[in-house]
């Protein structure tokens, strides 16, 4: 592991020198200069400059000096303050998202039972009916319920 530890700032050097040749081969030929493009020309992946090395945040600096040069527009800044509001509402939001979920299910299983004490009252009163213990007009029950009752008789 110590190794791999030795090898990361060369790995880092290396990268940079292949990146920054890239990006005066790009600047000497008149191209549209991105850190995309750097990378490209770099054979490097998508976003390799990305990580927090010294070399990398000065190499990504000089490509936003060249593109204030030629015109184009460079990598915005982005605000930190800003970001941490964002993320702290976006959890703030989830949060409330799921309680709801959970009132949600919570209502829907409570009205799932309501249902189910309905339809065995309703089979009960059936029952009675068919004794003659009971008469169906004693219960006013709306017709989507009395459909449901006379589809099970």
């Amino acid at each position: 592991m110590q190794n791999n530890r030795n090898q990361r700032p060369d790995k880092i050097k290396t990268t940079f020198s292949v990146a920054e040749k890239a990006l005066k081969d790009i600047i000497s030929e008149g191209g549209k200069v991105s850190q995309y493009a750097v990378e490209k020309r770099a054979g490097l992946s998508n976003g390799a400059l990305n990580y927090k090395a010294p070399e990398y945040i000065e190499l990504k600096e000089r490509i936003n000096a060249a593109k204030a040069v030629r015109g184009q527009h460079p990598t915005k800044k982005v605000d930190t303050e800003k970001l941490k509001k964002e993320k702290s509402l976006k959890s703030k939001y989830r949060g409330e998202r799921d309680e709801a979920k959970e009132e949600l299910k919570k209502a829907l299983g409570e009205k799932m039972e309501l249902l189910y004490q309905l339809f065995h009252l309703q089979s009960y009163l059936n029952h009675l009916e068919n004794k003659g213990v009971a008469s169906a007009d004693v219960i006013d029950i709306s017709r989507r319920f009395r459909y449901i009752r006379k589809k099970n008789k």
